[in-house]
């Protein structure tokens, strides 16, 4: 029984992984009703329902699994996320914090407070987290164009295209990071 909800779990993560969403629900409910206290299910089954943009049940299902295994940093990052989407920024930022205190070298986790102080406007406290980001994931290009943004927004220029051009050199087709490198040199 317990090697079954196993194999159905990795089962429902490969298809998670591999985009068949519908099919990963499936075998995420099948583990779910072998074990209803599966907290990674639960977790993964809320991030399914984040990307179909049903937040408030993403929010549920993820709150729900941390209940169950409370130091899942991963799980209060996603659940940060989805905060952060139904705009309750202050619950987002108290997640992502936690992911943070959990396991001190979740770039994700710093990079997805940085969106949240973005959109509040604290953008210094952005470039603090974005550039904790990029020195845990040192070829981390979205955290690159962020920072970028959070300098330009500063009006720090130089800075922002510094940073734009390092994630550009990690991720040459990044079509976001190259055009706000030519909006930054029109501004200079």
């Amino acid at each position: 029984m317990i090697m079954d909800v196993e194999k159905k779990l990795d089962q429902a993560v490969a298809f998670h992984q591999a985009g068949s969403l519908s099919e990963a629900e499936k075998l995420y409910q099948q583990v779910l009703a072998d074990n209803p206290q599966n907290a990674d299910a639960l977790h993964l089954l809320g991030v399914i329902a984040y990307q179909a943009n049903k937040h408030r049940l993403a929010i549920n299902l993820i709150t729900y699994s941390i209940e169950i295994a409370p130091q899942q940093a991963e799980a209060y990052n996603n659940l940060g996320i989805a905060f952060k989407e139904l705009g309750e920024l202050g619950k987002s930022i108290q997640t992502h914090k936690k992911a943070i205190e959990i396991n001190p070298n979740h770039a994700e986790a710093y990079y997805n407070l940085g969106n949240t102080y973005q959109e509040l406007g604290k953008l210094e406290e952005s470039v603090q987290t974005y550039q904790k980001a990029i020195e845990i994931k040192p070829n981390y290009a979205e955290a690159c164009n962020n920072l970028g943004i959070a300098f330009k927004e500063l009006g720090e220029l130089e800075e922002s295209i510094q940073t734009y051009q390092k994630a550009i050199k990690i991720k040459p087709n990044y079509a976001e990071a190259c055009n706000n490198l030519g909006i930054a040199f029109k501004e200079l």
